[in-house]
């Protein structure tokens, strides 16, 4: 994002200043890598993380998480982490939490005060003013838009704004008659009924009603209303207006604005902390496979299970019983307290939580690979599909070569066979790996599906064809169910390497198609 790169390099100058020669503190320090992560205080919006995060691109930082802008956020919340030397992490730590507080503060303050006004008018517009502070006019007009609200002006220029001390020089007729660029809005400050009538009247676009009562307001609509002028107008009211009287304006107006949104907003409490280099993960789904995965995971130097979510509350508890990982009551709970999500649930549930998880910028590790082909593009986080139990893959997502696969499960639903992407809605519990080719970027897919596969066992006849060549693969795993030990390994597998990408990793091995 262009904007946030070019604010970024304005806080470089704000660290230079905090930094002019030495950090005396740090010199101390080992100079060793470190994992440092902006952690919230108390509740609210994060906002300002675009330019937290080209902020510290800019100065060689590693980022390892960050929440999407406009992400609610509560007390222990991680807002971005970043890996670097320890002593640099420390030197940037104010200049971070400056913008990073400050900006959450707007956005957060500015969500209160839409909420209020559009519980009395949903169709109410909050906005700010141009009663920023010095230099950071953009963060705060942006933070303003991520809380909800409307930037109004961002200068002078944006549009033909005559307020009180202007009409003290030329009459309201002569503003009216003044030239303006014809893709701008002209409007015009009032402080009283008859004003207002006659600017709407003179055809202005916009009238602020300044500094008048709720009961004053209202006689201004009712009159423009009564003499057929109200759609003419978008109507504006500003000054003296809060968080405890917005409601009382927001009925008769089009637009409430309100300076304080951004020159008293208070700070959104938040500290850096030296963390854990753990990747915290969140599981949905506690059957045969989740179970699977927490036991391979038991222990792991870099993963860390901190919540799962199960439709089957029982699971859930069994899960928090067995594993130690909490059983949290919805999803948006689950992803507000990790970094990376793993379905082992279902396509269904790919289906239902998907985009959830990538539109609150948190990853996501899919085992119902097939359902990927019905998600839509959404949010900002990565999605890790992984490559199931039979292998070939790779050859065929490179050769683009055609697939015949026989799966051989004893507890399948049913048998059939025809083209993977029509197959697999038909047995989404056994053809995933089937799918998985598909997405890779084979050419076709082609699925016979068996129950004559020997008790405790799954078995998979890959036959790729190219161009080049042929490859043939036969894979016999132990199995409980329709869920191989295998599929097990590879989703677990799936997830470390997904774990260390978005870590900083910088080596990915392997020719699979991205989607």
């Amino acid at each position: 994002m262009i904007e946030a790169r070019l604010f970024a390099y304005e806080l470089l100058e704000e660290l230079r200043r905090d930094l002019p020669l030495l950090d005396w503190a740090s010199r101390a320090l080992p100079n060793k890598p470190v994992e440092a992560c902006v952690v919230a205080k108390a509740s609210g919006v994060a906002a300002g993380v675009d330019e937290a995060e080209e902020f510290l691109k800019l100065l060689g930082f590693v980022v390892t998480w960050r929440l999407a802008e406009g992400s609610p956020v509560g007390p222990g919340a991680r807002v971005i982490c970043f890996r670097g030397p320890a002593p640099d992490v420390l030197k940037v730590e104010r200049t971070l939490l400056n913008l990073l507080m400050h900006a959450s503060g707007v956005a957060t303050y500015t969500r209160r005060l839409v909420e209020k006004a559009r519980s009395a008018n949903p169709r109410v517009t909050v906005a700010a003013t141009r009663k920023t502070l010095p230099h950071l006019r953009y963060i705060e007009k942006k933070a303003v838009v991520v809380g909800g609200g409307d930037p109004h002006r961002i200068s002078l220029s944006d549009a033909q704004m005559f307020k009180d001390n202007h009409l003290r020089l030329i009459s309201l007729d002569e503003a009216a008659a003044a030239p303006k660029p014809y893709i701008y809005k002209r409007e015009v400050e009032v402080g009283t009924v008859e004003d207002a009538v006659r600017a709407a009247e003179l055809g202005f676009d916009v009238i602020m009603l300044d500094n008048m009562t709720p009961e004053e307001v209202r006689r201004v609509a009712e009159e423009l209303e009564r003499r057929g002028l109200r759609r003419r107008v978008l109507l504006e009211a500003s000054g003296n207006i809060s968080e405890e009287n917005i409601h009382l304006y927001a009925p008769y107006v089009d637009v409430v604005s309100i300076g304080r949104i951004t020159h008293s907003a208070q700070a959104l409490d938040m500290s850096l902390e030296v963390v854990d280099a753990k990747t915290r993960v969140g599981l949905i789904g506690y059957g045969r496979l989740g179970r699977a995965l927490l036991e391979l995971a038991r222990g792991d130097g870099e993963l860390e299970f901190v919540a799962v979510y199960d439709v089957d509350r029982e699971r859930c508890r069994e899960a928090e019983r067995t594993h130690g990982v909490r059983c949290v009551g919805d999803v948006d709970e689950l992803v507000r307290a990790v970094e990376i999500v793993v379905e082992a649930a279902s396509a269904q549930a790919v289906l239902e939580y998907a985009c959830r998880v990538l539109e609150a910028g948190r990853h996501l590790v899919v085992a119902s690979t097939g359902a990927l082909s019905k998600l839509p593009r959404c949010g900002t986080g990565y999605v890790f599909a992984m490559s199931g139990a039979a292998g070939g893959v790779d050859i065929a997502a490179s050769t683009g070569g055609r697939v015949r696969h026989v799966v051989r499960k004893a507890a399948a639903a049913g048998e059939d066979s025809g083209p993977a992407e029509e197959l697999y809605w038909r047995y989404p519990q056994s053809l995933n790996t089937s799918m998985t080719y598909k997405l890779a970027g084979a050419g076709e897919v082609w699925v016979e599906l068996r129950r004559d596969a020997p008790p405790g066992y799954i078995i998979h006849e890959v036959e790729v064809e190219h161009q080049w060549g042929r490859v043939q693969i036969r894979a016999e795993n132990k199995a409980e169910g329709t869920t191989s030990y295998a599929a097990a390994l590879s989703l677990y597998n799936t997830l470390k390497n997904a774990a260390r990408l978005v870590k900083g990793g910088r080596v990915v091995v392997g020719t699979f198609a991205v989607l």
